[in-house]
């Protein structure tokens, strides 16, 4: 019995490692990408909306790929899904070092597919092995894709640079070497998958998420949904275009990278701040408000005290990820049943990833229409404000 006991552990323990190894590449491989996008466009001659394609496309894929993750776990044990895509990754991120357009586009969709598995399976999974450390261990995944997205991020132009610099003679430009060398940390969760004993268990049948009309017709889901949305399209905007927006102020572009390190690791504090306490805290509203103010106070930062980007881009990060967590439980507490919730959940992710694939692209024709750094981030300051208010009306009302 104790012989089980320890085997069944031992399980347990290649799971979480897995799971883990997993959650370290859904947010780096997306993030990764924004510091070597001025290498890129000037080796491949892109203008900003090109540019900018090569960010929201994975965001597009999460949002229409999200369904058949689900779909699949009928005819398939999730941990050979979750297997499948984190191969679908690694692919993808080799097409995007092959150092073509066509290719860096190709390894967006599958890089975007992967994730999009990861993202729609990885809790479920928890919820089904760990039912007694679900806040715990999310607490740890989180903290997992923000490490992630800081190492992709960081070392993405010192990369560059020391191909650059290296006096070998390569057979790939200095960014495809860079995004190369990112794709080793795909390998991670591969090996444990190849190397480790993984039990799969069958699972009972997941019903897609049906979004009925009645849902589509709420006023409290607009506002929910909204607010979980606007979350993704600011955050993926500053994720796309401000390392480039940095450079054009006069930072190095290693040191907008670096910024943009900072902005992934403070993404990971208000989930092993709040996670814990959430439902323990008095005022929601209260909370929502400091989150999105934050965010906005950090994009006027950005404009008018570009000195202070450092201080700015670890304040956005807090925000904006503190933002999300209230998005995330409003879904639960602004709802009245399971089968709502998933509803819910289903129309914001379907917002929101739209917004998301589609808002750094419209940035960058505005940049283009423009040649300014500095509408981007009127714009964004106008979205912020809207967040806000969002935020205000998507909050639970304070009990009396």
């Amino acid at each position: 019995m104790n012989t089980l006991r320890r085997l069944a552990q031992h399980d347990a323990a290649y799971l979480l490692v897995f799971i883990f190894l997993i959650s370290l590449n859904l947010r780096g491989p997306v993030t990764g990408l924004p510091p070597l996008l001025d290498r890129i466009s000037q080796d491949l001659h892109l203008s900003s909306s090109q540019s900018g394609l090569l960010t929201s496309l994975p965001l597009l894929i999460f949002a229409l790929f999200a369904p058949v993750a689900s779909w699949l776990t009928r005819h398939f044990q999730i941990e050979r899904i979750l297997a499948t895509g984190v191969g679908l990754i690694a692919l993808g991120m080799v097409a995007r070092s092959l150092g073509s357009l066509s290719t860096l586009y190709m390894g967006a969709v599958l890089i975007g597919a992967g994730i999009a598995i990861g993202n729609v399976l990885l809790p479920s999974l928890l919820k089904r092995e760990f039912p007694n450390h679900i806040v715990q261990l999310t607490a740890i995944y989180v903290l997992m894709m923000s490490v992630g997205g800081f190492i992709m991020s960081s070392f993405a132009v010192p990369l560059s640079v020391f191909a650059e610099g290296s006096g070998f003679t390569l057979p790939m430009s200095s960014w495809s070497f860079a995004l190369a060398c990112q794709g080793l940390m795909i390998l991670l969760p591969l090996v444990v998958w190849f190397t480790c004993k993984i039990t799969q268990h069958h699972t009972p049948q997941i019903n897609n998420t049906e979004v009925s009309p009645k849902l589509w017709r709420s006023v409290t889901a607009w506002q929910v949904a909204g607010f979980l949305a606007v979350n993704s399209l600011v955050n993926y905007i500053v994720v796309a275009w401000v390392p480039s927006i940095l450079v054009s102020y006069g930072y190095t572009d290693s040191t907008a990278g670096l910024y943009q390190g900072y902005l992934q690791l403070a993404g990971a504090l208000p989930s092993l701040i709040l996670a814990p306490f959430i439902h323990r805290l008095g005022s929601h509203r209260r909370l929502c408000l400091i989150a999105t103010g934050l965010t906005w106070l950090s994009l006027f930062g950005f404009l008018y005290l570009p000195s202070w980007s450092g201080v700015w881009a670890v304040s956005f990060g807090f925000g904006v990820s503190m933002g999300f967590i209230l998005g995330l439980s409003f879904v639960s507490l602004r709802t009245n049943s399971p089968k709502q919730a998933a509803a819910l959940s289903g129309m914001a992710q379907l917002i929101g990833y739209t917004l998301a694939a589609l808002g750094p692209v419209l940035i960058g024709a505005l940049h283009d229409w423009r040649h300014s750094r500095d509408e981007p981030l009127y714009v964004l300051l106008v979205i912020g404000f809207l967040w806000m208010i969002l935020g205000w009306m998507a909050s639970p009302k304070p009990s009396k």
